[in-house]
């Protein structure tokens, strides 16, 4: 393969990645109803911290090309699983936060770290595509898994946070190209110049993207919750004294059954979320009226405060300390399950 070829083989990267993108916020859209969420600005945000990580990625990438004569196969091995593990971390965290779509998440990861690691895993041969190939997956599944999991957690302070974790594994990266291409091959002094020259550039060229990637995990709106209505949090206040199960004995709480109140063409019920329980955990209610479950979650519910109705399609993420409510039309009778994010702590609603 001629270098023309080899460059037009590592743009196409490039351009794949980016069909991912447009790919990705098509599916968002499709996905989710954006009216019933409200959360069209933070997509809009998630989109761009996207698009910002993976032109830092891309540049990165490009500067580890333009010196891959100088890169030996420890080098190579390296490059390959860093770049595998980072852009299927970053497509899988920034793709699952707003949409919550876990599996499609690991899938579109998945390739988008294959589309990486495998290319430039070939830097350090065989043993390095192989790299790519155990990265890309890991680092797709790895990134689905904590954007699930950090969904009904403060995004405002994890964004800075995880933009951090990929400035500096990107720059680490770039830095150990950079020492084994400039510093590790000098002969003469006017060489050490021009290797101190470039280094001073290397740093001044990661400082400033250090701080446009920091300062857009900052300046943008990331929260998925709605208006938090504190009037009702400090009304309870709980029993220090209450017996609490540890998470590994959760499915052995006793049920809590309860009926829904019928108001003026509607029913409602109260429904109280704590970190280890749905309190009612089943909820009886009437065929072809609408449902309104007014959902109050403690301040440390934790994943618990995310609740899906897969079956009505409805997943809402309820305020730490605050209330959120619910509809639903349950237009058929039977048994529906309701679930927090994790599939950790359960409920039923049953139709009569």
């Amino acid at each position: 393969m001629s270098e023309t070829e080899e460059a037009l083989f590592y743009m196409k990267i490039l351009r794949h990645q980016c069909q991912l993108i447009y790919s990705s916020s098509g599916l968002v859209t499709g996905i989710l109803s954006l009216e019933s969420l409200n959360i069209q600005m933070e997509i809009n945000s998630y989109i761009i911290i996207y698009i910002l990580s993976l032109l830092v990625l891309g540049g990165t990438a490009n500067y580890v090309y333009q010196r891959r004569k100088n890169i030996d196969e420890m080098h190579g091995m390296m490059i390959g699983m860093t770049f595998g593990t980072m852009a299927g971390l970053i497509t899988g965290t920034f793709f699952v936060i707003p949409t919550g779509n876990f599996l499609l998440g690991v899938i579109i990861a998945t390739f988008a770290g294959l589309i990486f690691g495998i290319p430039f895993g070939k830097l350090g041969g065989h043993l390095g595509i192989m790299e790519g190939i155990i990265a890309g997956p890991m680092g797709g599944i790895m990134g689905s898994m904590l954007g699930q999991m950090i969904r009904p957690f403060n995004l405002s302070l994890f964004m800075p946070f995880f933009t951090f974790i990929l400035l500096i594994t990107l720059a680490g990266i770039s830095y150990a190209v950079n020492c084994k291409a400039n510093c590790c091959n000098q002969k003469s002094t006017s060489q050490t110049t021009k290797s101190n020259r470039q280094s001073t550039g290397f740093f001044l060229v990661w400082g400033v993207i250090a701080i446009i990637l920091i300062m857009a995990s900052v300046i943008l709106k990331f929260s998925l919750e709605t208006k938090i209505d504190t009037t009702a949090a400090d009304n309870k206040k709980e029993n220090s004294n209450t017996l609490q199960l540890p998470p590994g004995l959760k499915q052995f709480a006793k049920e809590e059954r309860k009926e829904t109140v019928l108001k003026e063409g509607y029913q409602e019920i109260d429904l109280q979320i704590t970190g280890l329980k749905y309190s009612p955990n089943l909820i009886i209610a009437k065929k072809g009226i609408l449902l309104k479950i007014n959902a109050r979650a403690e301040k440390n519910a934790g994943c618990a405060r995310e609740i899906a109705f897969p079956d009505f399609n409805v997943n809402e993420i309820i305020p730490a300390g605050g209330t959120k409510t619910i509809e639903i039309m349950p237009a058929n009778e039977g048994t529906f399950s309701f679930r927090c994010s994790m599939d950790m702590i359960r409920g039923k609603l049953i139709v009569n």
